[in-house]
């Protein structure tokens, strides 16, 4: 099994819009479930819509008490926690979703450091920038990029469009079930380009 976490420290950046749509897009090619860390229990509130996918708790999750699964997606909560690093430990790569602002870039800094010290203890851990959000014609400017360039992980190929079809997307049963053939390309793009370093 490959577990995935998707975390960034700064809320309002995507991380559960993200991991569902992950889930949904990769339920019909794989046995997935997904885990809800954060106390808001936003994922777990959605229980009946995940049709396909193993909802598991954090608990279930601490004590490996789950059915046999291809992937695991880990949602985690928007503020300093110190399950990040026990998360990150056990999984095989860490998602971090970011707006294209120097604000969300810089709030990278907590969550790249406890990612660094994890990967020295974990050097298999493999890890990721996604630009989320994205506004139309937004163009990354040479000080965003510099910020992002410094940290120790890549920014992805892949960048997530802002779209109204990925806020229906959660109650739809993910974007795959809805008319946006450049989201679902975005979906479909993001989870190759992970899945290639698993």
């Amino acid at each position: 099994m490959k577990i995935i976490t998707v975390a960034h420290q700064k809320g309002g950046v995507g991380k559960t819009t993200l991991a569902l749509n992950l889930a949904f897009y990769l339920k019909d090619i794989k046995r997935v479930g997904i885990v809800d860390t954060d106390l808001q229990g936003s994922v777990q509130g959605l229980d009946t819509l995940l049709d396909g996918i193993t909802l598991i708790s954090y608990e279930a999750l601490q004590e490996g008490n789950y059915p046999e699964l291809d992937v695991l997606l880990i949602d985690t909560p928007p503020y300093l926690t110190s399950k990040l690093s026990e998360l990150f430990s056990v999984s095989d790569f860490v998602l971090v979703p970011t707006k294209v602002s120097y604000l969300d870039a810089m709030a990278l800094k907590a969550t790249m450091a406890l990612l660094q010290e994890t990967q020295q203890a974990y050097p298999n851990l493999r890890a990721g920038i996604v630009l989320n959000m994205v506004k139309p014609r937004t163009s990354m400017n040479r000080e965003i990029k510099d910020i992002l360039d410094a940290y120790p992980i890549p920014t992805l190929k892949t960048r997530i469009h802002e779209r109204v079809s990925y806020i229906r997307s959660v109650i739809a049963g993910g974007i795959v079930q809805l008319e946006d053939s450049k989201a679902h390309e975005e979906m479909a793009d993001l989870a190759d380009e992970i899945i290639e370093q698993l």
